[in-house]
């Protein structure tokens, strides 16, 4: 009874951070450039005991039997795969049709990755991200005054400024990617941070990285169908490990209350 209760406390824990997870993902259904999560689960070690009773084959007489003591979460994947794009006409939201991402400084030398295109601009003509963080650019010329510019952002990711008949080349906008997506962790604002030994590779559309999209926004790629089926089914694994706690708790009590 007390292999049950252990069992389905670990269970339960596993459970509930999978339950976790599918909550995450619905939370953010809206949000942009977001990337769903999934739960990986892996068993907890076996006891291996001896057989008892009479075995009905050679295999089981000859060998032990495996019992086992639950299961946790190994691991919480992420789903990179693209999400819809949604046309919104605005200069500064841009969107990545590829597997690369935006570079957002942190303001110490580090960078940060997203998905999340929607930039706005401040008075240093400079493209800041939802957190506050600036957009990692590579600036050709400095422009306080691309509010009175009709700003345009080919697929390469080179900005450019129309002034009547004059163009001006201002900034272009590298792609970044890494090694092991999965080695990626979420830290809030749709930002994702490098873990330290990931190499970090800066490129463009010519490098395989994606082409970027002026005047759209990438969807999150959650599937919200897919979600709320995946909760009920978690919900009723932890129904059913609840109640084996409850039918050991109920065996238990019976024992004690045995009376010769």
């Amino acid at each position: 009874m007390i292999r049950i209760l252990q069992t389905g406390r670990t269970s339960l824990n596993s459970i509930q951070k999978k339950m976790d997870t599918i909550a995450n993902n619905i939370a953010n259904v809206q949000t942009k450039g977001y990337k769903s999560q999934k739960a990986e689960f892996e068993d907890l070690v076996y006891d291996q005991i001896a057989e008892r009773g009479v075995p009905q084959s050679q295999e089981v007489r000859e060998g032990s039997q495996g019992i086992g003591t639950g299961s946790r979460v190994k691991n919480i994947n992420k789903d990179f795969s693209q999400g819809p794009l949604t046309e919104t006409k605005n200069t500064y939201d841009l969107a990545i049709e590829g597997e690369g991402f935006f570079g957002i400084e942190d303001g110490n030398g580090g960078i940060y990755l997203t998905r999340d295109g929607a930039f706005s601009l401040d008075n240093d003509g400079r493209l800041v991200h939802s957190s506050g963080r600036y957009l990692v650019m590579q600036t050709n010329l400095v422009a306080d005054h691309w509010s009175r510019l009709d700003i345009s952002i080919d697929e390469e990711g080179q900005v450019r400024g129309a002034d009547g008949n004059t163009s001006l080349s201002l900034a272009s906008i590298p792609l970044f990617t890494v090694t092991d997506k999965n080695s990626l962790t979420s830290i809030g604002d749709n930002l994702f941070a490098i873990e330290e030994g990931t190499d970090l590779y800066m490129g463009s559309l010519s490098d395989g990285l994606g082409r970027i999209r002026q005047g759209f926004l990438e969807e999150s790629n959650v599937d919200l169908t897919e979600e709320l089926v995946d909760m009920l089914t978690t919900q009723r694994a932890y129904q059913l490990n609840t109640r084996s706690i409850t039918a050991a708790d109920e065996m238990w009590g019976m024992t004690n209350n045995l009376r010769r």
